[in-house]
């Protein structure tokens, strides 16, 4: 019990700096993420919270991709914005991809008493995952929705420390959001002309 107790509270700190970092677009902040994604896999499949094992699984191969990605020159300092037309289209495909996630736990058998939660919050962390690998301006307000729901989860969990950083999180997406918005040419260009 207190290993695990070390570990939550190393995750933590490992997705602190993570955001931090990001926040302050530095590429190094991905390797961080990889880090405390590998601690938060164990963690959670040892509460058979098993979507939250495998968001973590997924964080931490985003966390090879975003080192990846942000080391190429072109993508070094360009931070994009997305047009209201798809900002409708990353809400549909969050909420799809929710219900996929609740009927494909159903499906295997993944019994939980938080299902929708874990599937939303797995969602939406996809997204403003992708979102900020690719340095989407409003990745920061995805983030900021997924922890909401996140914080009541973790907490319910037992996971006080994870409710915690769910909570520095927000605090940090605000922080993260605005020194982004700063950095931003005065004219961004949509992200669909940038893929």
């Amino acid at each position: 019990m207190q290993l695990a107790i070390i570990l939550e509270w190393t995750s933590v700190l490992g997705n602190i700096v993570f955001t931090v970092l990001l926040g302050r677009a530095i590429r190094v902040g991905w390797l961080f993420g990889f880090g405390a994604s590998l601690i938060g896999v164990w963690l959670y499949a040892s509460e058979t919270a098993w979507l939250m094992g495998a968001l973590n699984m997924f964080y931490a191969a985003m966390g090879i991709y975003g080192w990846v990605h942000w080391g190429r020159p072109e993508v070094a300092r360009q931070i994009s914005s997305l047009k209201w037309v798809q900002h409708m289209w990353v809400i549909v495909a969050g909420a799809g991809l929710t219900l996929s996630l609740v009927w494909l736990m159903r499906v295997v058998g993944l019994e939980g008493e938080y299902q929708w939660m874990e599937a939303f919050i797995a969602a939406f962390a996809i997204v403003a995952t992708w979102l900020m690998s690719r340095k989407v301006l409003e990745n920061w307000i995805y983030w900021t929705v997924g922890d909401l729901v996140g914080v009541v989860y973790n907490y319910w969990m037992g996971f006080e420390g994870y409710a915690v950083l769910m909570l520095v999180y927000i605090v940090l997406a605000v922080v993260g959001y605005i020194r982004w918005r700063r950095e931003m040419d005065p004219l961004p260009l949509p992200v669909s002309a940038r893929v």
